[in-house]
């Protein structure tokens, strides 16, 4: 039996584990472990934030998912709040690949969200992880659903996301299915194309 439940302070190791599993190669995964936990230690430590966990019977997490009310004044206030912490977390990465990890970190560390002009209060859904031992059990979907409702009650009248639009057709077949709606698509550092979805929320 699986629970979806509001992450504990306790489960940002495992869920930085899930994270590393699920997106092996992915730019965040190579800024490392000190980098991660300092990312969703934020979400989970933010009135504006949330981190939801897929635990099963025995508490081990299975899956998260990470996101914000506020998409401009979180990132803003967390740069503010850890810039230090951030900026040693990624001496390592930077040193084994300057040129890429710099231009990507850059981007990342003030990234706003990409509020979308229409619906300002918008929740975003920056991340969501499941290890790969436990898919096909549903868990993306139930943890999405723990989003939406959790947006719903802070007063979100939409939740959007951003993923990568070329070889990705898995993770973007999967927002479609869940009741997203494609919303157009933007360009982050380098040259990478991200699709944008949109999910309102019925009042």
């Amino acid at each position: 039996m699986t629970t979806i439940r509001p992450a504990h302070l306790a489960d940002i190791p495992a869920i930085v584990d899930v994270h590393i599993q699920a997106f092996p190669g992915f730019f965040l995964t190579l800024m490392g472990r000190p980098f991660l936990r300092l990312l969703y230690l934020g979400f989970l430590q933010s009135a504006q934030g949330m981190v939801y966990v897929a635990v099963n019977a025995q508490g081990d997490v299975l899956g998260f998912v990470a996101g914000t009310a506020q998409p401009q004044g979180f990132f803003g206030q967390l740069l503010r709040k850890q810039w230090f912490r951030f900026g040693l977390a990624a001496v390592w990465p930077l040193c084994r690949r300057p040129s890429l990890v710099a231009i990507k970190l850059w981007s990342a560390l003030f990234y706003r969200g990409e509020t979308l002009p229409d619906l300002p209060n918008a929740a975003l859904l920056s991340s969501l992880g499941v290890h790969p031992q436990a898919h096909r059990q549903g868990l993306g979907r139930q943890l999405v659903a723990a989003f939406v409702a959790w947006s719903a009650q802070h007063g979100c009248p939409a939740v959007y996301l951003t993923t990568d639009q070329s070889n990705n057709t898995k993770a973007n077949t999967f927002y479609l299915e869940c009741g997203f709606q494609l919303a157009g698509t933007c360009k982050r550092p380098p040259n990478r194309i991200l699709n944008r979805y949109l999910l309102r929320i019925q009042p």
